[in-house]
């Protein structure tokens, strides 16, 4: 809320689950591809969110998405329809990663997380 205190959670479940990261580099749309839906298959489901700035007054969201994977070492797809109308599919991307991914499909950077 707005004069509110700010809050800052810490995860004490462990970190026995995948997950991947995905930052979207517009080059036809903006530069940060707001905007931008990634959808996300593995073998526990299909997930998707949407890049967004912010929610609220005042606020702002990270721009990389994280998508949990369960147990699944990999995500099967990784679709991204950008603003301009391009869509584009990276096929067996191995988890537990951060993945910078620009407009056209090509993987900019690829970051390790820790687990």
């Amino acid at each position: 809320t707005n004069g509110g205190p700010a809050y800052l959670f810490h995860n004490v479940g462990g970190a026995e689950n995948n997950a991947i990261r995905i930052r979207t580099v517009g080059t036809r749309s903006n530069k940060d591809g707001i905007g931008a839906v990634v959808r996300v298959q593995a073998a526990g489901g299909v997930n998707w969110q949407t890049v967004h700035s912010g929610s609220s007054y005042c606020s702002q969201s990270e721009l990389t998405l994280t998508f949990g994977l369960g147990k699944a070492s990999q995500a099967d797809s990784v679709e991204i329809a950008w603003p301009s109308g391009q869509h584009d599919t990276l096929k067996d991307i191995k988890a537990n990663a951060t993945y910078t991914v620009e407009e056209g499909g090509k993987i900019l950077k690829t970051i390790p997380s820790k687990k």
